[in-house]
């Protein structure tokens, strides 16, 4: 099978999860088929299209046809950034050089990814080489060209009615959780596609770390951005609040536009410690350190990658009940709480707190057997069963979790 994937980055251009999540399909999906990706790069269209091989990949590096390289996002304005997507909205010349190189190819599907800086209208030119197409939902970007749809109602509105039209022409969409698969189609999005979610695969192995159960203060990690839609500010309160008989040590690990003033006002706290940014493997050793971890986000995250990171090495996480955060979650009702709430967090901190030992044991040994389902095996069984259906002109009648149902 001759696999074509799209996403607007590839390695070594990574800028979040999705460039990571797109890489790890590609190259789980070539130890079965010959796969091609079409991505973006910084170059100039005199320079033509490059091509390389990455880890068994085909890589086609195309120019970009846009006011700029999204490799360069961070460098623009708002304005130009939102100028840009909307270019997205309609980009013949883009959309005529991907039906060439499709041409070229010839493959028996196409699965695209993130098309910023492509456009969903490239979904045309796929099409009329009559190739099945599959989509991967991995952010809003669909819904709209500028920040969360959920700020932007209105615009979303609209954004959505054009990509909508060009959406008819996907085979099967497929959601990294049952919520964004579910906001995209609630928006009037895919609306002949056959519906499935698969999670992403994490990367790592899967090792219980030692932890003292019988301690009592707990050790307590966060891992991301740090960013006021990440919650971190009322981690750090509900933490702060908590005595060192409870709370004895509280990692913020990572970077963002809070990170100075949170580690300031934490400053007459010796319990707190801000590393910064770290490479993976630190952080995979200072997730495992910890007696628990946290994701407080408040906006709809489309996945939790960092809570399946910290069961890989036996550490249990409490997170917050939004966006495809709970399809991630082992036990949910135990481990969730409402988003923008210290007293939320202060109250699973010592609920955590409170257990026996037997307790916590088991709960990591549940952990260390719910992150199986989202190992690379998992994730090549589940898309290689998506396009024997999709090929065969078959239908999910209704959305299949790995984890859950649609809520």
């Amino acid at each position: 099978m001759k696999i074509v994937i799209v996403n607007s980055l590839y390695t070594p251009h990574i800028i979040g999860g999705a460039e990571i999540s797109t890489q790890i399909l590609a190259e789980t999906l070539a130890s079965v088929a010959d796969v091609h990706v079409l991505t973006l790069g910084g170059h100039g269209r005199a320079e033509g299209i490059r091509e390389e091989r990455i880890n068994g990949v085909t890589v086609h590096r195309m120019p970009h046809g846009s006011l700029y390289w999204i490799g360069d996002a961070k460098r623009r304005g708002v304005l130009m950034r939102t100028a840009r997507r909307l270019t997205d909205l309609y980009n013949p010349r883009m959309n005529e050089a991907v039906r060439e190189r499709l041409a070229a190819i010839k493959p028996d599907l196409i699965h695209t990814q993130n098309l910023s800086g492509f456009g969903a209208g490239i979904w045309t030119a796929a099409a009329g080489l009559d190739v099945p197409i599959v989509h991967t939902l991995r952010d809003y970007s669909l819904l709209s060209p500028i920040s969360s749809p959920i700020k932007n109602p209105l615009l979303a509105r609209l954004y959505a009615m054009t990509t909508s039209g060009y959406s008819r022409h996907v085979s099967a969409v497929v959601g990294i959780s049952s919520h964004i698969l579910k906001r995209h189609t609630d928006a009037g999005l895919f609306p002949a596609a056959a519906r499935k979610v698969i999670p992403n695969a994490v990367e790592g192995g899967i090792a219980a770390s030692d932890k003292e159960f019988d301690r009592r203060p707990l050790r307590i990690g966060y891992f991301g951005r740090i960013e006021p839609e990440k919650g971190v500010r009322e981690l750090v309160e509900a933490a702060m609040s908590l005595p060192t008989d409870v709370v004895e040590r509280i990692v913020i690990c990572g970077e963002g536009s809070l990170r100075a003033k949170l580690a300031d006002g934490c400053r007459e706290d010796a319990r707190f410690v801000f590393p910064g940014k770290v490479k993976p493997a630190e952080a995979r050793r200072m997730m495992g350190e910890a007696d628990v971890n946290f994701v407080p986000s408040v906006w709809e995250e489309p996945f939790g990658r960092v809570i399946i990171e910290s069961y890989q090495v036996g550490t249990p996480v409490y997170a917050t009940d939004v966006g495809g955060i709970p399809d991630a979650v082992y036990d949910p009702e135990e481990f969730l709480f409402p988003p923008g709430s210290a007293a939320a967090i202060r109250a699973k901190i010592l609920s955590f707190h409170s257990l026996p030992a037997a307790d916590k044991r088991r709960i990591q040994a549940a952990c260390l057997k719910h992150c199986r389902g989202f190992t690379q095996a998992a994730l090549l069984d589940r898309h290689l069963d998506l396009y024997d259906q999709t090929l065969a002109g078959g239908e999910y009648s209704a959305v299949r979790t790995a984890v859950g149902q649609v809520h």
